[in-house]
């Protein structure tokens, strides 16, 4: 989200139609006007109008005509007016959609402070990269993991982290490189890298569990594709103890998605924003409320990702640039920074 059938693009396509039409119905009468009355043309002076001061020259008038100049224009307007309104229900009230029944719930804390984003999970994601010939499997009974190359014979460097623990592994000219690590833990981040021999990111795999935080804006906000994303947001203050400051106004932004909420100082239960993305790849956030001199810095970005399937939640089988059926954006370079967030 958004494609092109999204209903910000909808709005404009419906409203430019229109205005196209009326456009050229409004300039055509008024050329047509200019040329017939135009300087050096004489008129027709077969029927003038008989003007008597203080009465309508009835010979002109048309009762049909000036009801349709007036109820056309008024049922334009009022279905344009109607069309505008009736979006706000097919963006907040997307639960009565009958699409996102059928998809999983994935619930996110966005905190804004002077001047970065706070992003707390309030559900686990595993996810891993696509069409890149590489493949992570964990088992997470046997505490095991194999990695495959087989279809990117530039896979070179293996890095795997376990919460604060890293460690570099190669593939040492085989395909597949299996390993045993009692380490792995849901209830920590963990991810797995693959690089090239030029230290070029080929793959990344990546489990963020329960209350991980992602911190802009060296971290993107990571979330699933085709999920129903659940938002809760909050303006924090810089200094906590401080209980004088509540925080001040933001405003979480995403450009390309035509989508806006804002941050309400002092509102305990925060604000909501709700959102199904179905279009791959990273894009930029901003914030769209002044919020002090560093307003400008506030930025960050938001990654989708395909989650790798579980019991709990089956994948299926497509990636998300598979199931998407509008327009594919153009991703952040600034992409590969991610360096895993903190706890």
């Amino acid at each position: 989200m958004p494609a092109e059938d999204t209903v910000f693009y909808v709005l404009y396509d419906k409203f430019m139609f229109w205005s196209i039409l009326v456009a050229i119905f409004t300039f055509g009468w008024l050329f047509t006007a200019i040329l017939r009355y135009r300087d050096g043309v004489e008129p027709d002076t077969t029927d003038v109008d008989r003007i008597e001061v203080g009465a309508f020259p009835l010979e002109r008038h048309n009762t049909r005509l000036e009801i349709m100049f007036y109820l056309l224009p008024t049922i334009l307007v009022v279905w344009v007016t109607i069309m505008a309104i009736g979006s706000n229900s097919a963006v907040w009230n997307y639960d009565d959609d009958d699409t996102s029944k059928d998809l999983n719930r994935f619930d996110i804390t966005i905190n804004a402070y002077q001047w970065y984003f706070e992003f707390i999970y309030e559900e686990t994601l595993t996810w891993e990269d696509t069409d890149t010939g590489i493949d992570v499997v964990w088992d997470t009974e046997s505490n095991t993991m194999q990695v495959t190359s087989f279809g990117n014979s530039a896979a070179s460097l293996i890095e795997v982290k376990l919460g604060s623990i890293e460690s570099e592994l190669f593939f040492n000219g085989t395909d597949i490189r299996a390993l045993t690590n009692t380490g792995y833990s849901l209830a920590q981040h963990n991810h797995v890298k693959v690089f090239d021999a030029d230290g070029a990111l080929l793959h990344t795999w990546e489990h963020i569990p329960i209350g991980h935080k992602l911190i802009t804006p060296s971290n993107p906000m990571i979330i699933p594709c085709d999920e129903v994303i659940r938002a809760n947001m909050h303006s924090k203050p810089v200094d906590a103890s401080d209980t004088r400051n509540v925080g001040v106004q933001h405003a979480f932004w995403v450009p390309e998605w035509g989508m806006k909420e804002d941050f309400v100082p002092g509102l305990a239960a925060g604000t909501n924003l709700g959102f199904i993305p179905d279009d791959a790849g990273t894009f930029p956030i901003r914030c769209a409320e002044y919020c002090g001199m560093q307003h400008s810095i506030m930025t960050g970005e938001v990654k989708i990702v395909d989650r790798v399937e579980t019991e709990d939640i089956p994948n299926s089988g497509l990636t998300c640039a598979q199931k998407d059926s509008g327009v594919q954006k153009t991703g952040s370079s600034s992409a590969n920074n991610y360096d895993g967030g903190e706890m």
